[in-house]
């Protein structure tokens, strides 16, 4: 692409360049300028495109406080899909091959480039056989007498010459005007035009320079010649050849130019010395051309001197150079940052594959892991770090272009473990009655908002004002409009700090100790449900059949999602007349973990339940599909011991509380929380339990590996589905 881009900058400069030519310069009869002006803006035209300079301005950094300990939330909810129903027919899918019309381009442009410059070097070839033998008169000119083909002209010092209709005059101003050309060098610039003709042979612009400094050359030989001779017997003699023309494009034909023009610049004024100036308007183009492909504009961020990093910093900016990019021996990977003299060694493993050495980044730093270790069951250091790791919240390029940045899901409220709502939020306006008695008090984030009817539970205060920070937990919710949230059970009011408090004492009560501990400290997976009727969805197969009037579909390969599984099998037939389903050689795997795999599965659409057949034969009945994402025991319930394994799920308690999002997808723990998840025993001060990518995050923490015994602390940790754990010491 950077070829291509190069090469229509090229084009652009050489449109304007002798655009300003036809428009100021070519009635001027200052031909050598011309000359000289006519090749080098060629050569800028190759020249400006492939310079690259860099011109800084610097903008201020507009800091903001990024919320913390507020797990990304990013629900999904799927419309409703109607199975499709198939033809008779056998379905393969068509691979689609894509043309890369980029390659195409370029080999088009290469292939034509290189024949155009191998026919420039076969005329030359051409040319110079005829050049064995010659007679070189007192001018240093070499005469190569020729009846046919292309006469009367020159190429460098060889002129090629018909005697026979030429008189000794005629001779004597023919040999003279080649003289000019020799002694010019003008063929050197036919040469080049050849090669600027086969590099840019797209370019018609490149063919009008072509014909352009032809012309000139032959304005700045008659110039010459016409002075020793006079104009009518020169112009006599341009009109008596003009019949013997040749089409060789390297040499310089007598009377290959348009004659018209020729005699009338015979007799044309000279153009006076001042007018040389109109020369100088040329260099507002060829600035203009240099500041719009040469020169980049870089907007570099000005970081104030009380934000940058101390020695021992936690918190600040970096701008500099990546030095090395390495794994570190506790396993994540980092990159050596040069910055202001000192290298720093910064957190790159999610976006490693983003940057590479020689990159130049701004780094805002979050924290940084004095010395991060990783310790056996005895507590024996096994691995460790050389220095500290410093842990980015965001990492751009110069230009500002994004890289890596640690994103907050918005939402307009989490879960309690107790169902209650809770959020923090500004206070937009205040409703009160004629008695000073709050009506409604309205909250908003910026995003969300949040309507609070207090109107029936008789409050008066003042302590609450427009603008105050606050945290506040309610139930009963109604969407009334898209952000927009309104409720009459609020449960209480903190100001932000907690100093001044509104509660509704009955709600409270129901919900809180009063020590403001919640009354559901401890959340257990609900009982499985029976659901009703479900939907398949197809997602993919390899091949499809189908019997449209029995409402039968045959697939092989397919997978299919039902209720909260997946299910993946090398045979499928759907029933949809008779609510059946049978999945061959198959493993259905539940959404928010575990799975089971089963020679047979048979799936009751009706009613929401499941059968499955291991290879004995044998059968039991599942309890369903419902919605209540419990999948684990109803996998127990139907697959034997011999032929099917089940993995147990994570299992979590907390001291203080526990919170969940709207969806119950995300669980925060708080206080001693305790996580049992594969491999793995937990204990924090704060955890977050993602269902469904399956992944925890824990601050102060003690895990141990149940299989290895190796036990690690550190102040924070992630473990994520395929059994991996990472642990940090410091922060995080």
């Amino acid at each position: 692409m950077e070829w291509l881009t190069y090469l229509l900058k090229g084009t652009a400069c050489t449109v304007l360049f002798f655009g300003f030519y036809l428009l100021v310069l070519r009635k001027l009869t200052f031909f050598k300028i011309n000359r000289f002006y006519l090749l080098a803006t060629l050569l800028l035209s190759f020249i400006i495109p492939a310079l690259q300079f860099e011109v800084k301005r610097e903008i201020t950094i507009v800091e903001t406080e990024i919320p913390v300990n507020i797990p990304e939330i990013n629900p999904v909810i799927q419309a409703p899909v109607q199975l499709i129903q198939p033809i008779m027919v056998k379905y393969q899918p068509r691979v689609v091959h894509k043309i890369d019309w980029m390659a195409v381009m370029y080999y088009v442009y290469g292939i034509t480039a290189s024949l155009l410059l191998l026919v420039c070097l076969w005329r030359l070839f051409s040319l110079f056989k005829h050049t064995n033998r010659y007679t070189k008169n007192g001018d240093g000119l070499k005469l190569i007498t020729k009846t046919e083909g292309f006469t009367n002209c020159s190429f460098f010092n060889y002129v090629f010459i018909n005697d026979e209709d030429l008189s000794t005059a005629d001779l004597s101003i023919l040999l003279k005007h080649e003289q000019v050309h020799a002694r010019q060098y003008h063929s050197i610039d036919k040469i080049i035009l050849m090669v600027f003709k086969a590099v840019l042979w797209f370019n018609p612009v490149v063919y009008l320079y072509d014909k352009a400094l032809e012309q000139i050359h032959e304005y700045e030989a008659d110039e010459i010649t016409f002075t020793d001779f006079g104009n009518q017997e020169y112009a006599n003699l341009l009109l008596k050849l003009a019949i013997s023309k040749s089409d060789v494009p390297l040499i310089h034909n007598f009377v290959k130019s348009p004659i018209k023009d020729r005699i009338k610049m015979l007799f044309h004024a000279k153009s006076k010395n001042m007018k040389k100036l109109t020369y100088l308007l040329a260099l507002p183009v060829a600035v203009g051309l240099f500041w719009l492909f040469a020169v980049q504009v870089v907007y570099a961020q000005h970081i104030k001197e009380e934000s940058k990093p101390s020695k021992d910093f936690y918190k600040g900016t970096l701008k500099g150079k990546v030095l090395k990019i390495k794994k570190e021996a506790v396993g994540v990977y980092t990159f050596d940052f040069l910055s202001e003299g000192k290298v720093y060694s910064v957190e790159a493993t999610v976006y490693k594959e983003k940057i590479k050495v020689g990159d130049e980044l701004l780094i805002y730093i979050s924290g940084k892991s004095s010395n991060m270790k990783r310790m056996d069951g005895t507590g024996k250091v096994i691995a460790k770090t050389d220095g500290p790791i410093y842990i980015p919240i965001k990492v751009t390029t110069l230009k500002g272009n994004l890289i890596y940045e640690w994103k907050i899901g918005k939402h307009a409220f989490l879960y309690e473990a107790n169902k209650a709502r809770f959020v923090s939020s500004k206070i937009k306006s205040i409703e009160k009655d004629a008695n000073g008695k709050i009506e409604k008090i309205v909250l908003n984030d910026g995003f969300f908002t949040i309507g609070l009817n207090l109107k029936t539970q008789n409050i008066k205060d003042d302590n609450f004002k427009v603008g105050d920070k606050v945290l506040v937990k309610f139930i009963g919710e109604k969407l009334v409009s898209k952000h927009t949230y309104s409720t009459d059970k609020m449960i209480v009011l903190y100001s932000e700090p907690k100093k001044y408090t509104i509660k509704n004492e009955a709600l409270y009560n129901r919900f809180y100790f009063s020590d403001g501990k919640q009354k559901v400290a401890v959340v257990k997976n609900e009982a499985a449900k029976v659901s009703g009727p479900v939907e398949p969805k197809i997602i993919s197969f390899k091949k499809i059949t189908g019997d449209v009037q029995h409402k039968v579909s045959y697939m092989e390969n397919a997978v299919i999602d039902i209720s909260n599984c997946r299910l993946e099998a090398g045979y499928v037939e759907l029933d949809q007349l008779n609510g059946k389903m049978i999945a061959k050689n198959a493993i259905l795997k539940a959404k928010d973990g575990g799975s089971a795999t089963a020679k047979i599965f048979v799936f009751n659409l009706r009613n929401g339940s499941y059968s499955t057949e291991n290879s004995r034969g044998t059968t039991k009945v599942s309890k369903g599909l419902g919605p209540d994402h419990q999948m684990l025991q109803r996998m127990r319930d139907s697959l034997t011991k011999a032929d099917n394994k089940v993995e147990t799920s994570v299992s979590y308690s907390a001291q203080d509380s526990v919170k969940m999002s709207s969806d119950k997808s995300i669980v925060t723990l708080y206080g001693k929380a305790k996580l049992d998840y594969k491999n793995f025993a937990i204990s924090a001060d704060e955890a977050t339990y993602n269902r469904n990518t399956e992944k925890i995050t824990a601050k102060n923490l003690t895990v141990r590996n149940k299989i290895t015994g190796i036990t690690m602390i550190g102040s924070y940790g992630e473990f994520d589905i395929n059994g991996k754990a990472e642990v940090w010491q410091g922060n995080k």
